[in-house]
């Protein structure tokens, strides 16, 4: 048995500490959340040696231990509370060689908490290209603490990595005592009062709670008085001590610059990133650009997910149709076939498009352009009341509208991140892409435009759809709300970089995982509880349904096929769920639904997505012919006076529906924990649901 202790990983962002935890953990990964806070966990098992096995911590990236956000704010309490679940044994420190002054900074912060700490020495590459060469014996000697250069994008140095670490925890090493700086000499010795108050490991840690004692969860009342008191006492200048300490910190890296780093040239070399950013970043080629890029990966969407998505839903047609001949017929027939079969083929058929969407998003993140699109969107989302941070949580949205809304938290500015919270929701998320391909696939031609797919172009119209309906209310909340607080916004651009294939594919695998099991335990109980109304009502409904067409069958045996077909349809019409979606279609008649899409509309405010797996259930209950696909019932589908169902303007005025409808529990839930007040999420809904009314109506009465 291997025994096994926490590594945490720290860093300033874009170090490549989530490189580093993507290296060590593989497919080895949960994401969660921190107890109490809407701060990503993320957390994994990496085999050390053959005798030691490390949970590593992924902290949130941070410049330094005066927190400013809830990230940072996180960090510092796991780093501080002695107490905390999550506190680690030990600490790898990230550092940047091609920027290694202000990385080192944060490095020396953490060696004075007390904790043994390794430095991981990244981007070694990058600043061999600008002409640095950094001595790492030198470095290690200097800093006291092992330093180890490593490149987890291409797996290079995680093995010397894994030795220091284990041999640095076989050892047992004692708490190092040598502090990076004096702290008593900026403070005086009232920190080992707070030291001891508190239980801290060294005097920086007590140096930090008192900086921060109001904010920290895990001191109680009285030491907060202690502390408070103490302070009042000395006089202490919370402002002033930190900036001398930073300034010493400062100091002493200069003198280990000097003896542990060589330039080659005092001027930066002009690097690739430098030359691409030209255009990437150009005010005009730097947008058209990114529209290429964006319409490149809904055009993909479509051409590469269709192969895939055609051989799963013949797997499942074929499997429905040999069950249906080979099975007698029965309750337990019934409810596997239309039932369990139906659901989980709703579920199947779109993983390869959400694969690729996962896929695409990951690429653009890993090589660095994601980063570009928020600086190069800055000026747009000033002009409607928000700045370029909000473009992560709006981008993130096109993935899933929860980790979006909490990614507003970075946003310091009050009015702007619950602009940006209130709008995030607009835009189309992967569980929407489910509903835009089925009904995509019903009204929308499979032809090309010239070179490209007319359903692709639909497809990213959608989103744009979404985007720019977003800044349009983000505009006009601007205007309403009033909050008096400028913001900044400063960024640091990672250099390009080759995306890590290997990183790429275990996303893509492992959102396809959440898929299957978060959204498919959802779309599986509610395709069960709609079987079970569509397939049962009231009284005996049911059984007079029977023996009417009993009846007519034996009068007009000719007809049996036609009969059995309509019996179906009045059964489905007489059950609890019929009788649901017959109560509702007066108020949806205009928008050119019918009661079936009623009902798959009320069952996907649990999930959007589900909305394919209602429609499954509804046309299989009601449908002799199991082998038919989803896609072939709903396009023949016809209502009682003939025409059919799924036209161009009922097709179009759907999908403009779900587009901008708030149908997602999830996401009224975490808008409501990160607001703390159930007022933003209601004020969504019916912002949401008036404008998706509003805006189908007009698209069925414009196309019918």
């Amino acid at each position: 048995m291997r025994a096994s202790f926490t590594i945490a990983l720290v860093g300033n962002p874009n170090s490549g500490k989530s490189s580093l935890f993507n290296s060590l953990t593989g497919l080895n990964q949960r994401v969660g959340n921190f107890p109490g806070v809407t701060v990503d966990k993320k957390t994994g098992s990496c085999r050390i040696s053959d005798s030691l096995t490390a949970n590593i911590l992924d902290l949130p990236g941070t410049y330094s231990l005066y927190p400013k956000s809830a990230d940072e704010q996180v960090t510092c309490e796991v780093l501080l509370n002695r107490e905390h679940k999550d506190r680690p044994d030990m600490i790898i420190a990230i550092a940047d060689a091609s920027n290694l002054r202000r990385n080192l900074l944060f490095c020396s912060q953490i060696m004075d908490l007390g904790i043994p700490v390794i430095i991981g020495l990244t981007m070694n590459d990058i600043a061999r290209s600008k002409g640095i060469e950094v001595d790492v014996e030198e470095l290690e000697r200097m800093m006291g603490v092992p330093v180890v250069k490593i490149n987890p994008r291409r797996n290079k140095g995680i093995s010397q990595l894994k030795k220091v670490v284990a041999d640095m925890r076989l050892a047992a090493p004692a708490i190092h005592g040598r502090e990076f700086i004096d702290i008593k000499s900026h403070t005086g010795p009232w920190l080992d009062d707070v030291q001891e108050i508190c239980k801290l490991e060294s005097r920086y840690s007590a140096l930090q709670v008192a900086c921060s004692y109001m904010d920290l969860s895990f001191l109680n009342a009285a030491q907060r008085i202690q502390i408070g008191a103490l302070a009042d006492q000395v006089g202490f200048h919370k402002a002033k001590v930190q900036a001398e300490e930073v300034m010493e910190r400062y100091r002493k890296i200069g003198t280990i610059m000097d003896k542990a780093v060589a330039e080659t040239s005092p001027l930066k070399q002009s690097m690739m990133t430098d030359r691409l950013d030209k255009i990437l970043l150009h005010p005009v080629w730097g947008n058209i650009v990114l529209l290429v890029v964006l319409f490149l990966m809904f055009q993909s969407i479509f051409w590469l997910a269709e192969y895939p998505m055609t051989w799963v839903e013949n797997l499942f047609s074929y499997t429905s149709g040999w069950l249906d001949g080979v099975m007698a017929d029965s309750f337990f027939k019934d409810l596997l076939i239309n039932g369990v079969l139906a659901g989980i083929g709703g579920i199947v058929i779109f993983i390869p498009q959400i694969m690729i969407l996962f896929g695409f998003i990951t690429l653009l993140e890993d090589t660095g352009y994601m980063a570009r699109i928020s600086f190069l969107s800055d000026r747009l989302m000033r002009s409607v009341g928000l700045n370029g941070r909000s473009v992560m949580p709006l981008i993130s949205g096109m993935a899933c509208a929860v980790p979006a809304v909490m990614a507003a938290r970075t946003i310091q500015n009050r009015k702007e991140r619950l602009i940006t919270i209130m709008v995030t929701p607009l835009m189309s998320c992967s569980a929407r892409l489910p509903v835009y391909t089925i009904l995509i696939g019903l009204v929308i031609p499979d032809k090309g435009v010239g070179i490209f797919n007319l359903q692709g172009l639909v497809l990213m119209g959608l989103y744009l759809l979404g985007f720019v309906m977003a800044l349009l209310v983000s505009k006009v909340m601007s205007w309403l709300i009033k909050v008096n607080e400028r913001s900044y916004f400063l960024m640091e651009l990672p250099v390009y970089r080759a995306p890590r294939w290997n990183n790429i594919v275990t996303t893509m695998i492992e959102k396809a995982k959440i898929f299957v099991v978060d959204a498919g335990k959802v779309i599986m109980i509610i395709s069960l509880v709609l079987w079970v109304l569509a397939s049962f009502g009231p009284g005996d409904r049911m059984d007079v349904v029977t023996a009417k067409y009993e009846t007519l069958k034996q009068e007009q045996p000719d007809r049996v096929a036609e009969l059995e077909r309509k019996e179906n349809t009045e059964k489905l019409e007489n059950s609890y769920a019929g009788i649901m979606g017959k109560a509702i279609e007066p108020a949806i008649r205009p928008l050119g639904y019918d009661w079936k899409i009623g009902i798959a509309i009320i069952t996907s405010f649990a999930a959007r997505e589900v909305f394919v797996g209602t429609m499954a259930t509804l046309y299989s209950v009601e449908s002799d012919e199991s082998s038919d696909t989803i896609r072939e019932k709903m396009r023949a589908a016809r209502r009682p006076d003939g025409s059919l169902v799924y036209t161009l303007a009922s097709g179009v005025s759907l999908l403009i529906f779900y587009v901008f409808a708030m149908q997602c529990m999830s996401t009224m839930a975490i808008v409501k924990r990160e607001t703390r007040s159930w007022k933003y999420p209601a004020l969504q809904f019916v912002y949401m649901l008036a404008l998706a009314y509003a805006c189908a109506w007009i698209a069925f009465q414009a196309l019918g």
